[in-house]
């Protein structure tokens, strides 16, 4: 799933392409979208869209009038902008294509997309409750708002590697980054929040969005050194020469030498009911010596080789 780091790229393309520019045309295939146009299509045409921005994992689209568009990928989607015009040719996966004067954008293969009239945040699923941003705009993360809402009773007995993934909590944080702040932060994903220290609290609230610019700015968590690192010993990869192999410190690096200790980094299922919209088992990657992990009764590591081509 497209984490908040690579909504935000897309929210960028998408802002550069159609904001300040007219709607010559926007159509969608998801059933709400496609019912609303037939209603209120006509609506758009000529209208000036504001911008583009993302919150967490959910972009938005505001239009001039009052009008936005609406779309959270899920686990496959994808945005892609062209310039002057699009293709032609309907792809079987695309969702919505929005077509302005000299550019367009098309939305492949996910299922939440959206149009309508109003504030977003008060008719879109999730999106009014969302918890601060790990990549804010203009100011800086919101350490206090992060806090109250990870702190609130109902979360005590959580534990903080099914609360990073809590929407609601923080926005934007999904599997390879909530592997990354607890690896970086020396947390076992299995202690419960309400026994977290002051000083581990501090830590998740500065490098939760240090790791999420990171990300944005570079496709990668991992410092420079450590990835040369792993560039240059074949060890510390499943494959030289893929700089997706680099990006991470413990994220799809099982069995692997972990860059600190060189212990083998491990792999678990972590339940995560309860977490909004993740609300199933994760895969939580960890270095067991650096993060003080004990084997869990009943589970057991297996070895994960993944290999994305990007």
């Amino acid at each position: 799933m497209p984490e908040g780091p690579e909504v935000r790229k897309y929210a960028d393309a998408l802002n550069e392409i159609l904001s300040g520019r007219n709607i010559k045309s926007l159509t969608a295939r998801t059933k709400d979208a496609r019912n609303w146009l037939a209603e209120n299509g006509a609506r758009l045409a000529g209208r000036r869209v504001n911008k583009v921005r993302s919150h967490g994992k959910h972009l938005i689209g505001l239009i001039a009038g009052g009008f936005y568009f609406h779309s959270h990928l899920m686990m496959w989607g994808r945005w892609q902008t062209f310039a002057p015009a699009p293709p032609e040719e309907i792809d079987r996966r695309e969702r919505a294509r929005i077509l302005v004067d000299g550019g367009a954008a098309i939305l492949y293969s996910a299922p939440i997309f959206n149009v309508g009239k109003g504030d977003p945040a008060l008719q879109i699923e999730h999106l009014g409750t969302l918890g601060p941003d790990v990549l804010p705009y203009a100011r800086a993360f919101n350490q206090k708002e992060f806090r109250r809402r990870l702190l609130a009773e109902e979360n005590r007995e959580v534990t903080i590697g099914a609360a990073l993934l809590n929407q609601q909590i923080l926005a934007g944080l999904g599997n390879y980054l909530r592997a990354e702040v607890l690896f970086a932060c020396k947390l076992n994903p299995w202690r419960k929040v309400g026994e977290l220290t002051a000083a581990e609290l501090k830590c998740i609230a500065v490098t939760a969005p240090a790791l999420a610019r990171r990300s944005y700015l570079h496709s990668a968590t991992a410092t420079d050194e450590d990835r040369d690192r792993m560039r240059q010993d074949a060890s510390l990869v499943y494959q030289t020469g893929r700089e997706y192999g680099t990006r991470h410190w413990v994220f799809r690096r099982t069995n692997l030498p972990c860059l600190r200790c060189a212990e083998p980094v491990r792999q678990m299922r972590q339940v995560t009911d309860g977490t909004g919209e993740e609300e199933r088992d994760r895969i939580i990657y960890f270095c067991e010596k650096c993060q003080g992990v004990e084997a869990q009764p009943g589970k057991r590591t297996r070895r994960r080789i993944d290999f994305e081509v990007r």
